[in-house]
């Protein structure tokens, strides 16, 4: 059996672990940036751009998003990748090699308006599953808003060891390395006057 159709190295349940990032071979890498404009307050469309790295080398694969609302979804990069194609609210992929990269923009609603006037911004499972198994996955999540408009209030899961949140003036910087599958929150306020 080839090294290339290898299962991807320790796995799990479903139930969410963070764990330390695995030392004999990078985690599949999700690297996400997503924005908040001021027309999102409205209509709580965000905008999104997501990489994978360290794709394993596989015949066949498949992203799939599981968003209520999903729309204008493009691959925009794929790097050995010989086909990749948008199905429906997915990517498809066929014969992906060692060192593989897949990019994609969208626009997704994610973004609600909560009865005391704040904002949460909802977001996953992420999670990385073969058969019934999961594996390590690792996640990098910056959240663009507009800091005139919105005050950071808090996450969740909070930041802990595994699951670092760091803030700046108009972002969040979220990174994790976990197994099962992650659901992350995020709450804003609105700006004073």
């Amino acid at each position: 059996m080839s090294d290339e159709l290898m299962p991807p190295s320790t796995s799990s349940d479903s139930t969410l672990t963070f764990i330390p990032p695995p030392t004999d071979k990078p985690p599949l890498h999700s690297i996400n940036d997503i924005t908040i404009s001021p027309q999102s307050l409205q209509s709580g469309w965000v905008g999104l751009i997501q990489c994978y790295e360290h794709l394993d080398p596989v015949p066949d694969m498949e992203v799939t998003y599981q968003y209520k609302a999903m729309r204008k979804l493009t691959i925009t990069k794929s790097h050995q990748i010989e086909q990749a194609r948008v199905k429906g609210q997915s990517v498809q992929m066929s014969n992906v090699g060692k060192n593989a990269q897949l990019c994609i923009s969208a626009e997704v609603r994610i973004f609600y308006i909560n009865k005391d006037e704040s904002y949460r911004l909802v977001n996953g499972p992420f999670h990385r599953q073969f058969l019934d198994s999961f594996f390590p996955y690792h996640l990098t999540l910056k959240v663009n808003y507009p800091s005139s408009q919105l005050t950071f209030v808090n996450s969740k899961p909070p930041s802990q060891p595994g699951f670092k949140v760091e803030q700046t003036i108009n972002s969040l910087l979220i990174d994790s390395v976990f197994t099962g599958k992650l659901y992350t929150e995020l709450t804003f306020r609105p700006v004073s006057p």
